[in-house]
Parts: C-alpha cells; sequence; structure tokens
C-alpha cells in the first residue's frame, strides 16, 4: 500500500496555479496533510480564486484527503488574526514545528509494509527524518518522473508556466528512495494513473 504525504502547502499551490491538481489525483491512495497545510490553503477571502479550487479538491478527495493534527496547528487555531501576524513576524519558521510534529507523527502511524512518498518544496525537509521506508521527492522531480512516464509532454514548460504565473518552483532534482526490508528500493510507478488522457483540473 501507498500512502502520499504532503508536509508543506508548497506542491498542493503549485499544482494548483497550473490547474494541473489531476496530476495528484491519478495517486491511488490517500494524502495526508497537516492541519496548518490545510489552514494556509483554505484561510483566504471567500472571493480568493484559489480558495475556492482547494475547497472543490478538499471535497473531491473526500476521506483519501486526511488532515493531522499537531499542537502547533491547534494553538494556531486558537490565534486570533493580530496574533498570528506577531508569530509570523517574530518567527517566520514557526510553521516548520508543525512540519517536524507531523513527520513524527507519520513515522509512528504508518506501517513499515507502506511505502511513503513524501512529496515537498520546503528545503528543510531534505533534512528531517521520516523513517526508512519513505520516500521523498521534490515536485519538480516529481514532474520530471511524470515526463519519463509520457504523463506530461514536459516538466520544464511546465516550470515556465509557473514561473509565468508568479511562483518560483526550484528545478530541484532531489529524490531519496526508500530502503525496503529486502535491501531493494520502492518503486511508487505502480500505484499512479498514468493512462487517463492528460487534462487540466
Amino acid at each position: 500500500m501507498l500512502d502520499l504525504v504532503i508536509p508543506d502547502a508548497g506542491p498542493l499551490i503549485t499544482f494548483a496555479l497550473i490547474d494541473r491538481l489531476d496530476l495528484l489525483d491519478r495517486f491511488n491512495c490517500a494524502v495526508m496533510i497537516t492541519d496548518m497545510v490545510s489552514e494556509e490553503l483554505l484561510r483566504g477571502p471567500a472571493h480568493a480564486p484559489d480558495k475556492a479550487v482547494f475547497e472543490q479538491w478538499f471535497a473531491r478527495r473526500g476521506n483519501r484527503l486526511q488532515t493531522v493534527d499537531t499542537t502547533y496547528g491547534d494553538m494556531w487555531e486558537a490565534l486570533d488574526e493580530s496574533a498570528r501576524r506577531k508569530i509570523k513576524r517574530l518567527h517566520p519558521g514557526a510553521g516548520k514545528l508543525s512540519i517536524r510534529e507531523f513527520t513524527d507523527k507519520v513515522e509512528g502511524v504508518i506501517p513499515t509494509t507502506d511505502q511513503v512518498l513524501v512529496l515537498f518544496e520546503e528545503d528543510s525537509v531534505k533534512r528531517m527524518h521520516f523513517g526508512p521506508q519513505l520516500h521523498l521527492l521534490h515536485t519538480f522531480a516529481l514532474l520530471a518522473a511524470l515526463e519519463n512516464l509520457g504523463v506530461v509532454a514536459s516538466a520544464d514548460d511546465l516550470v515556465d508556466e509557473i514561473r509565468r504565473r508568479g511562483r518560483n518552483l526550484a528545478r530541484d532534482p532531489f529524490e531519496r528512495r526508500a530502503a525496503l526490508p529486502d535491501d531493494s528500493q520502492s518503486d511508487c510507478q505502480p500505484h499512479y494513473d498514468r493512462g487517463v488522457e492528460e487534462t487540466g483540473g
């Protein structure tokens, strides 16, 4: 079984920006995110176009999207907007505490027989320990893999489009493969639907 873990909002924002959340929908598995990722994606004003996109995507995913509560997320929920602004100003990296707690919980709850794909853009994730069965993949590395699979025509073209829309996605090929009990390397391809015609959405 595969679990897709997204510990920071970056990959979801990137795919939504170019209307390609369908590329994540092709994973035949649950998606786990932190409560702070959920809060970041849904906190905008009602008229914000990306808020509606994420509300619809969350609803469409249903119980295949699992939000993991964190202590930092609980604290954030209890604060008013001025306190949140102050924390952001004084401790701009405080959100990483939520990611750290999230990774500890993920490592503790996912069976060792499962494969776990961690999709990220936040650089600090590379230095976090998720356990031996977790496979770390940067968004660009996923796009490059999808190009190799014939799912997208060009990873570079998608990055160019992302940048034209105002988001600076690094062309980071980072991938750390999981170690399986039999010393083989994990392969997430069997859990990805390559047969669907490429469409937006």
